[in-house]
C-alpha cells in the first residue's frame, strides 16, 4: 500500500479483519518517507509485517523506474534501520518452505533445516541458512503466487518500461467480479499469447502479466464483495494473511500481508 495514503486505507484494511493502529501508521509514514528520500525511490509501499517470537518483521517496497523490475524490499524491526532484503536463490525460496519453526526476529541468526523427503544417509538432507536469507526467500516467495494488482494498475510503455498507471480509475463493478481482472506482479510465466487468446478486449499495455484466473488448483483464491459491491476483496488460500482491497470505480487498492510466513500446502487437498 502507498505510505502516503495509509490514513486514507486504514478503512478497507480494518473492514477486511486486519488493524492498522494510528502509532503504526504515522511511524510507518515518517520511517519510509527517509527511506523515499534517502534512496530516490519515485514510490514508497508499506507490503506488510511477518510475525516473529522477539520482534516482528515489517516490510516495505522501493520502486524507482520500472515498476515490475526495479523493486527493491526492505525489512525493519524497530523503524529506524531498513536492511535492504537480496534476491534468494532458489535452494533458499525451496528451504522456506520446508521451514515449520516460527521466525525469531534476528536477522542474523544461522538456523538448520532438515528435508525429510531425503534419505537419512543425503549430505543436503540437513542445511544451513541464516534467517535474513530466509525472510528474502519466503517474501519472494509471497511475492511469486499472491502479489498482485488489478488489471490497469501496471502499464506497459512502448519502451518496454513498466509503470504505476497514473490514469488508473478503477475496475467497474462487472470487472470486478472476475479473477480475471486481477494480475500478478512478476514476470509473465504463462505463454505470450495467453491473454490474446483469451481475451476479447485485450491490450498489450494492460495484458502484460498473469491474471490470477489461470493459478491451479481452480478455487485457491477467495474473492469478495462487500459494503453493498462498493469494496472487492481477493485473499489467498496458499498464503493466509495475504490481503488485497479495491475500492470498485476508484483507484484506491492495496495489497498487504500480515501472517507467519508459512504457506498452506494443503490447499489442494482441501478444494
Amino acid at each position: 500500500m502507498d505510505i502516503h495514503k495509509l490514513w486514507e486505507y486504514k478503512e478497507y484494511v480494518n473492514v477486511n479483519g486486519f488493524m492498522l493502529s494510528n502509532e503504526l501508521i504515522s511511524l510507518l509514514q515518517n520511517s519510509l518517507t527517509l527511506l523515499q528520500v534517502e534512496n530516490h525511490f519515485s514510490h514508497v509501499q508499506y507490503w506488510g509485517q511477518i510475525y516473529a517470537v522477539d520482534g516482528d518483521y515489517h516490510i516495505a517496497v522501493g520502486i524507482t523506474r520500472d515498476a515490475l523490475a526495479d523493486r527493491r524490499y526492505f525489512y525493519s524491526t524497530d523503524f529506524k534501520f531498513w536492511g535492504l532484503l537480496a534476491r534468494p536463490k532458489k535452494k533458499y525460496k525451496q528451504l522456506s518452505l520446508l521451514t515449520t519453526f516460527p521466525f525469531r526476529g534476528d536477522p542474523s541468526l544461522k538456523i538448520k533445516v532438515l528435508d525429510e523427503a531425503m534419505d537419512e544417509q543425503h549430505p543436503d538432507r540437513c542445511q544451513e541458512m541464516r534467517e535474513e536469507k530466509r525472510l528474502a526467500a519466503t517474501i519472494s516467495n509471497i511475492c511469486d503466487e499472491a502479489e498482485i494488482c488489478a488489471r490497469g494498475q501496471l502499464i506497459k510503455q512502448p519502451d518496454g518500461t513498466v509503470v504505476i498507471n497514473p490514469n488508473f480509475y478503477g475496475l467497474t463493478g462487472q470487472e470486478a467480479k472476475l479473477l480475471k481482472s486481477y494480475m500478478h506482479i512478476r514476470p509473465a510465466q504463462q505463454r505470450w499469447n495467453s491473454n490474446l487468446l483469451t481475451r476479447q478486449d485485450y491490450n498489450f499495455s494492460m495484458d502484460f502479466l498473469d491474471s490470477i484466473d489461470q493459478d491451479i488448483p481452480s478455487g485457491c483464491w477467495n474473492l469478495s464483495l462487500e459494503q453493498n459491491g462498493t469494496l472487492a476483496y481477493l485473499k489467498s488460500l496458499y498464503w493466509p494473511g495475504m490481503s488485497y482491497f479495491h475500492k470498485i470505480k476508484t483507484p484506491d487498492a492495496g495489497f498487504l500481508y500480515i501472517g507467519n510466513g508459512r504457506k498452506n500446502l494443503d490447499v489442494p487437498f482441501l478444494i
